[in-house]
């Protein structure tokens, strides 16, 4: 029994040993078939690794052929660069050039304006010379008539020839003022392009340290290459570090095609540049030809003027032989007339005497007749009638002889007047030829001081002709200096035409070279994105949600730092408005002061020209009361002589009568009074005359002063009406300046309103943002435990079959898709969502633009206004002073005017004292040729 109890246990345990067995030898064939599919890994991995070596080694040839490559390329770069510099050097040896002849231009600029400036002081040396030779001339053709056709001849010479000149020297002038304007834009254009060839000398600079610091990294990165290649992840991580080289090898030839692109530019550049430096060339030549064909015309219209200015000189010296000719005619016509006046003066001594004769003859019959009458007395008294009758006709006799005489008498007195009239004229005749001998000899000194300015200015003339030979001689050299510049100028075209083939050669075998990298780049980029495509893309847009979110934050940031300064911005704003409308107001309120200063002086210029018109009034009536007074004493007069006559009379019939002796006395008492009171009347008449002539001039006065003052009314008036415009025209720029503030303090609540809501969508997005970052997280855990159960299911023994494997991994791939279309959406939203915000950004930048240009452009207007306010009260001001002064010329004149009134009452009382003062004043201002009545009565008070 105990034996088959052991069988059966043995059986048992062989049955168990059986089927362990089997389960062993079904693990074994399992584990061999694990070890087959390894080794069979293995070998795939060797052969894959094998590759990657072979590639690695392709690699390192392919890197070894590009470092050769970049330095042949840096080579080239350098020789490129040196070219550039020289090109560089040649264009600042040209711009030096350009700058030279810029000042040389410049300088002779400067003597072209001297000349101008020159010439226009003797242009108005020359007009002052001819108006004073017209006036003598004028002179001349007054006081002799022979002489005005060599006037007439002299002003159609030479008053044509001065403006031809002055308008050549203008049209010159116009001509190098525009030559100037365009050496200035050359000279713009040529400072411009040295600046922008700096820059890009700049940008290459930098782009080369960029690429020499790249190709630094690239060998230090590359100089030792993997020895080890055991592990499968240390080849993917040189993998990978192979593809970012890669990458940034791509991007430095990226870079390089740009690079050879902007040589290119800057080679069509360099061309243009040339052609412009060609046209310049030919600019600066047609410019030295202007010069050359304006120095030969300046100098032959030099020669012209001097020829001019000598058959001048000839004609003023004809002239002052004919002056010195008629001179000597005048002289001898004086001293004819001065033998006649002394003749004239012999026969009014001679009369003089007789006429002395003849009144003591009178006074002798006056006697007789008295002698005659008492003894006519004695004889009524002693003889008889008989002796009465002979002594009758003695008196008749007496009183025909009494009355021849007085006949006599009177045609003495009449040849008296007569004389005395000759003596006027020849004493007229002698002032005339005083004035005229005063006029020659004025015209003799001015002739004389003509002639000397006139060689004054042919000695300047010949100075600057030599001057101007000089500056021809100059102009020679720098033609010369232009052309040898011409010629270095087409050599170094030349030569940038050699450097341009080779620069075109260089760049074709470079695009050449960099083509076959692209290709060999290309065919390496798909080997390594075939290999490292999913992981890459993962980690891609990781680190590119990573940048959005660090991207929003800054934008945050931004956003708030932009609020901030938008807020400080609008306070300004506001305090600027403010200040703004209280500068209006002070400016409205200081125009409203000037306008009520400007109605005070209007006022006061009106009540002034009331007491004028009163006063006018005033002295009309003064001149009718003395026109009637006139007609009363004309009256008088007249009722005078009628009494002579009547006095006459009585005095006839009395002698005829024989009336007594005491009638006779009584009658000539009477005439004595008569003859009494004409010369009374005649003073008086005389003092009414010049009072009259006073009130007349007082009365011219007062209608000139009236017209001035209505003048001054008018502008008066008419600067109200503009003052009134332009506050018009202030308040409408401070309504609109309000109602600018007004649109612009809704502008800022409407700002004030969109930043809150951007505050609110940033907060709305900052917690999107949180979620967005959370969900990431929450991601990046599901990925690290998803690795964690790969590797966990790689370590572990795979028991289950291949079928539970495969739905793994396809939940597992659709796992992985389904988060990187969360990923995608995700990216896409955040990219929408910073566009918005980007464009609300920008939005919010160009609307702060607009705000700070609608600010500048409010200062500006504010700005102009206070100027407008300055101009004008400067304005007020000197039409304020200017009002004084002629007050106080209105007050000195009517003084200047009294005096010469007095000098002409003397003239006409009487005129033996005062002819020898009135000749000079005449002689004063015929030489000088005043027109204006003022000036004549402000010479008069000094010659007098």
């Amino acid at each position: 029994m105990e034996f088959r109890s052991n069988k059966q246990c043995h059986l048992r345990q062989l049955q168990q040993l059986k089927k362990k067995l089997l389960a062993l030898q079904q693990e074994l064939e399992y584990r061999t078939q694990e070890l087959q599919n390894s080794y069979c890994s293995l070998l795939q991995y060797q052969s894959i690794l094998e590759k990657q070596t072979s590639d690695l080694v392709l690699l390192h040839r392919h890197c070894k052929l590009k470092e050769d490559e970049v330095i042949l390329y840096e080579k080239e770069i350098g020789n490129q660069n040196d070219n550039t510099g020289e090109k560089l050097h040649l264009a600042q040896e040209q711009l030096a050039l350009a700058e030279d002849k810029i000042v040389s231009l410049e300088r002779s600029l400067n003597l072209y304006r001297d000349k101008y400036q020159t010439s226009l002081s003797n242009i108005e040396l020359l007009e002052c010379q001819v108006k004073m030779l017209e006036g003598e001339l004028s002179g001349i053709i007054n006081q002799v008539p022979e002489s005005k056709g060599d006037h007439s001849k002299v002003h159609i010479y030479t008053s044509p020839c001065m403006i031809q000149e002055h308008q050549e020297t203008r049209k010159r002038l116009s001509e190098v003022w525009k030559k100037v304007s365009e050496q200035d834009d050359l000279i713009q254009e040529l400072r411009n392009k040295l600046a922008c060839s700096n820059a890009l000398v700049l940008e290459r600079e930098k782009a080369l340290i960029r690429i020499q610091a790249d190709f630094a990294s690239y060998t230090a990165t590359h100089r030792h290459p993997p020895t080890s290649s055991e592990d499968c992840e240390d080849i993917k991580k040189i993998l990978r570090h192979l593809q970012e080289q890669k990458d940034s090898q791509c991007l430095h030839l990226e870079e390089y095609q740009n690079l050879v692109k902007d040589l290119r530019t800057e080679l069509e550049a360099v061309s243009e540049q040339k052609k412009n430096i060609m046209k310049d060339m030919m600019k600066l030549e047609l410019d030295l030809h202007g010069l050359r064909e304006e120095a030969s015309a300046h100098v032959e219209k030099k020669d012209k003027e001097n020829a001019t200015l000598q058959q001048q000189l000839s004609d003023l010296q004809q002239q002052y032989a004919e002056a010195q000719k008629l001179a000597l005619k005048k002289d001898k016509l004086l001293q004819d007339k001065d033998e006649r006046i002394y003749e004239l003066e012999k026969k009014l001594a001679q009369m003089q005497n007789t006429l002395a004769e003849k009144e003591k003859e009178l006074e002798k019959l006056q006697q007789m007749i008295k002698d005659l009458d008492t003894s006519l007395q004695e004889a009524k008294q002693d003889t008889s009638k008989v002796d009465c009758e002979s002594l009758k006709v003695e008196i008749q006799k007496l009183k025909e002889n009494l009355e021849e005489s007085k006949e006599q008498l009177k045609l003495s007195d009449q040849n008296l007047a007569h004389c005395k009239e000759e003596a006027r004229k020849a004493g007229i005749n002698l002032e005339d030829a005083h004035r005229k001998i005063e006029s020659c000899l004025l015209q003799d000194k001015h002739k004389t001081e003509v002639i000397k300015d006139l060689q004054d200015q042919l000695q300047k003339l010949k100075a600057e002709s030599l001057a101007a030979e000089e500056d021809r001689n100059n102009s020679r050299k720098r033609i010369e200096e232009l052309t040898s510049e011409l010629k270095e100028g087409q050599r170094r075209l030349t030569i940038s035409d050699k450097d341009k083939a080779m620069l075109q050669k260089t760049l074709n075998d470079g695009e050449k070279k960099i083509n076959d990298l692209l290709d060999s780049a290309k065919i390496s980029e798909q080997k390594q994105r075939e290999l490292a495509n999913t992981k890459n893309k993962l980690q891609e847009e990781l680190q590119e949600t990573k940048a959005l979110l660090e991207e929003k934050r800054e934008q945050l940031k931004r956003s708030k730092e932009q609020e901030k300064s938008l807020e400080a911005e609008i306070e300004a704003l506001r305090q600027e408005a403010k200040k703004k409308e209280k500068m209006a107001k002070e400016q409205l309120r200081k125009l409203e002061d000037e306008k009520e200063n400007l109605q005070t002086e209007l006022n006061a210029c009106s009540s002034h020209l009331e007491s004028s018109i009163n006063k006018y009034n005033n002295s009309q009536k003064t001149i009718q009361e003395l026109h009637l007074e006139i007609g009363r004493l004309k009256d008088s007069i007249m009722n005078l002589q009628a009494q002579l006559d009547s006095a006459i009379q009585k005095e006839k019939n009395c002698l005829q009568n024989m009336v007594s002796k005491e009638i006779y006395e009584e009658v000539l008492r009477k005439s004595g009074t008569c003859q009494d009171d004409l010369t009374q009347a005649l003073e008086k008449l005389t003092h009414t005359t010049a009072e009259t002539k006073n009130l007349q001039r007082n009365l011219q006065q007062t209608q000139e002063k009236k017209a001035q003052l209505e003048d001054e009314i008018l502008a008066y008036e008419d600067r109200m009406k503009k003052l009134n415009m332009e506050l018009k025209k202030l308040q409408g720029f401070h309504e609109q300046s309000e109602l600018e503030v007004h649109n612009f303090d809704k502008k800022l609540e409407e700002m004030s309103n969109q930043v809150l809501q951007w505050q609110k969508q940033h907060q709305s997005d900052l917690k999107m943002l949180a979620a967005k970052e959370a969900q990431l997280k929450e991601f990046q855990e599901e990925m690290a435990t998803l690795k964690e159960n790969l590797l966990a299911d790689d370590k572990e023994p795979s028991s289950l079959p291949q079928r539970a494997t495969t739905k793994e991994n396809c939940r597992f791939q659709w796992d992985n898709d389904q988060i990187m279309c969360n990923m995608e959406q995700w990216a896409k939203e955040q990219k929408i969502a910073n566009e918005k915000l980007g464009n609300k950004l920008r939005e919010q930048v160009k609307y702060i633009a607009k705000l700070t240009g609608e600010k500048d452009h409010l200062h500006n207007v504010m700005v102009h206004l206070q100027q407008e306010n300055k101009k004008l009260k400067h304005e007020i001001e000197e039409k304020k002073k200017a009002g004084n002064a002629r007050i106080c010329a209105k007050a000195l004149c009517p003084s200047k005017l009294e005096s010469s009134q007095k000098g002409k009452l003397c003239s006409s009382l009487g005129w033996r004292g005062t002819h020898q003062d009135t000749t000079p004043k005449m002689d004063i201002t015929k030489c000088i040729g005043v027109p204006n009545f003022a000036g004549a009565c402000a010479t008069c008070p000094l010659l007098l």
